[in-house]
């Protein structure tokens, strides 16, 4: 039994990853701002501490674990600048264990927003055992950022444009991550993960309605229809700022691109697009 430091453990992709290790008997030490929250998530079957990538006084209990996934929170723009100084704690105590590091597919690319390229080239130039994952848009940022938008407007309202994205489940993300800690052959790999079909979001659209049983309509909006909206509801200027050229990614092909890497990694198919949206609108 080996055990591992899983940040952001509350979170989507943490805490599919230690569903994953905890069902192979693995201790985890479950690192959040909220370890009392994170302890109840799991029933008090993990070691939940407090962890914040802003105190440093918090990385200690990391160097006490046999690998650890460096999750960065989510549409940060100052992504690097707050995970380095993590990064560099760990190389400068000699820490031996593995490392994977959550980045994005296609993100290694995008110079308006370059803080995933940033944070693989400091693994590269390190002494650190490290490895990346590249996710595709995760199947459920339907449910947990568009809910609203399907439920109650019928509506899709992203600007993606008629691009396609290999879009892959945050629980095969999760179990690529623990396979990807607990292989010790591993090191210095980048894995691009995706589901095993492109599609576009009137494909997503459609695949709603007949979920749901009415008709959701992907609105496809122009950049600043999208900003306006994203304003007049009260948002910040920053999430337009990262959202526009995220989608842009979808919107102009570069991420339809598809991999075998859940198989490689996990023995098993990645879930399906259909399947998961029935598990999360049913």
């Amino acid at each position: 039994m080996s055990t591992y430091f899983i940040t952001g453990a509350a979170g989507t992709i943490g805490s599919e990853v230690i569903h994953s290790l905890t069902a192979k008997g693995e201790k985890i030490i479950a690192a959040s701002r909220t370890p009392e929250k994170t302890k109840d998530l799991f029933n008090n079957s993990v070691t939940a501490v407090h962890f914040d990538y802003e105190n440093e006084k918090t990385y200690n209990s990391a160097l006490n674990s046999d690998g650890i996934f460096v999750l960065g929170p989510p549409l940060n723009l100052e992504l690097y600048e707050l995970l380095e100084p993590f990064i560099n704690y760990l190389q400068d105590n000699n820490y031996e264990g593995k490392i994977v590091y959550l980045s994005g597919n296609g993100m290694e690319n995008l110079e308006s927003l370059p803080f995933h390229k940033k944070m693989e080239e400091k693994f590269k130039n390190s002494t650190l055992n490290w490895n990346v994952v590249r996710p595709s848009f995760f199947m459920q940022n339907f449910a947990n950022y568009e809910r609203e938008n399907i439920l109650d407007r019928a509506i899709l309202f992203s600007p993606a444009g008629e691009g396609k994205s290999s879009f892959v489940s945050s629980r095969d993300i999760g179990t690529s991550i623990s396979a990807l800690l607990l292989d010790k052959n591993k090191n210095k790999e980048t894995h691009v993960l995706t589901g095993s079909k492109s599609y576009t979001h009137y494909d997503v659209a459609a695949i709603l309605s007949d979920i749901l049983e009415k008709k959701i309509t992907y609105a496809n909006p122009d950049e600043e229809t999208y900003k306006k909206v994203l304003k007049d509801s009260g948002a910040p200027d920053f999430i337009a700022e990262y959202m526009i050229p995220v989608y842009g990614m979808i919107k102009n092909g570069s991420v339809e691109n598809i991999t075998t890497s859940i198989k490689d990694l996990t023995g098993s198919d990645p879930e399906s697009l259909e399947d998961v949206l029935i598990r999360d609108f049913k």
